[in-house]
């Protein structure tokens, strides 16, 4: 449920346009820094700011740059630099196997250290979809992945791994829900520009949790937050709005293949006020059927209370995540990017693609749409895309563990491989 950042995010609004030789100069000597520290070297304390290092401890950094090295070999060092400012760029470093993209940002005042570093793609030389699928196959837990070329007919396979295996998914579960959003308006039954009043809270992510209820909002702005940044709040009020049972049929129309373990379909408040519940509470939910499932929502869960969510739990180790979450296949997650390319309207799709997930310029695609979910045990990430030549593609790869935290930046690297082979 909440947001999935692409390894390492703490950006700072970028400065004013500079002349590119003076900007690219001053990137520099922080980006062989930031070479040396993936060798093994450097300090992180002197390199990144005391705010980044409070949301990635300096073990965390280390353990992102042993992650790239296992995945593309020894740095062999920095490739160049693309300066947007004097305190943002990208940044390109050179490794065995490929050559890894990074966003970085500056703090606008001396020493100017750190403040951002974001992965946002790479190239691997002699890279194929099964030698991806060879890296998945040998993670701890569960891996699925579904990689298919779009077209007039059904999806056509062109990679897997478990396709077919419902999984934990985390947010990815809000596609169902602009799915559900773009029928009713493509009906005209509503319209983007729809006024709803905020009715309910949950918990972060996003920011509508700290709006006061009762505040205007359209349509389309709680599709754009719900998508973009994953904003659960958002998330809720339009299950609310549409109606639970319009969601739920909506994964059959668009081919789920067991829909069954999301009935009801849960808001992500609900979930977290189950996750959390005591003992008794949660397994009267978990031995009830879907009826008395439904009895147990409008009797004691009708309006929960966020503020009563103990959200460290939600932050620790993997909690419940095979038995209480949203479950999907890959294949089934295709079929919901493929039902939105197919039947969403052109801002559905640009609603996608606010958040590409690929990096600047959307990864080198002519579009990129993109949501993902994660949660302590659970990643998912899922595209549409398009490449130059105008075909369309859509993949989904998901990673589950129920005994231990992921490796986030491992399965994010995975995937961003093989959406390299689709461009």
């Amino acid at each position: 449920m909440r947001v999935l950042f692409l390894i390492l995010l703490l950006l700072f609004g970028l400065a004013g346009p500079v002349r590119a030789q003076e900007a690219e100069a001053g990137l520099r000597a922080r980006a062989e820094q930031v070479v040396e520290l993936l060798r093994g070297g450097g300090d992180p304390t002197a390199l990144f700011t005391p705010v980044f290092l409070a949301q990635v401890p300096p073990d965390q950094v280390r353990a992102v740059s042993r992650q790239l090295a296992a995945q593309y070999g020894a740095v062999r060092g920095l490739a160049g630099v693309d300066a947007a400012s004097a305190q943002a760029g990208v940044i390109h470093v050179a490794f065995e196997r490929g050559t890894v993209h990074m966003r970085i940002v500056l703090e606008p005042d001396p020493p100017g250290r750190v403040a951002g570093l974001l992965v946002t793609g790479a190239e691997t030389q002699g890279d194929s979809l099964s030698g991806v699928v060879g890296e998945m196959r040998a993670l701890p837990g569960t891996t699925s992945l579904a990689v298919a070329r779009l077209g007039p007919g059904a999806p056509q396979m062109l990679a897997s791994l478990e396709p077919d295996r419902p999984m934990a998914i985390g947010s990815a579960f809000k596609l169902f829900i602009l799915a559900e959003l773009t029928r009713q308006v493509q009906a005209g039954r509503r319209h983007w520009s729809d006024v709803v009043a905020l009715d309910r809270h949950s918990i972060p992510t996003g920011s509508l949790q700290t709006w006061p209820l009762g505040s205007p909002v359209t349509l389309h702005t709680l599709g754009a937050l719900m998508i973009s940044v994953s904003d659960n709040t958002a998330a809720d009020v339009l299950l609310h709005t549409l109606g639970r049972e319009n969601v739920e049929r909506m994964m059959t129309t668009i081919g789920v293949a067991d829909p069954a373990r999301n009935i009801p379909f849960l808001s992500t408040l609900e979930v977290s006020t189950l996750k959390t519940a005591p003992a008794p509470a949660l397994n009267a939910w978990l031995q009830a059927d879907a009826a008395g499932r439904r009895q147990l929502l409008a009797r004691d869960y009708a309006n929960p209370d966020p503020t009563r969510v103990d959200i460290s739990r939600l932050e620790g180790g993997p909690l419940h995540i095979d038995s209480l979450e949203w479950f999907a296949s890959t294949a089934d997650l295709v079929k919901a990017m493929d039902w939105l390319r197919r039947n969403g309207d052109d801002t559905a799709r640009a609603i996608l693609a606010i958040n590409g997930a690929l990096g600047p310029n959307s990864g080198g695609f002519a579009y990129a749409g993109y949501k993902g979910g994660s949660e302590a045990g659970v990643l998912n990430l899922t595209w549409l895309v398009r490449n130059r030549s105008g075909v369309w593609h859509a993949l989904s790869g998901t990673w589950n563990d129920p005994a231990a935290r992921l490796e986030e930046s491992r399965f994010i690297g995975l995937m961003a491989r093989v959406a390299q082979q689709l461009r």
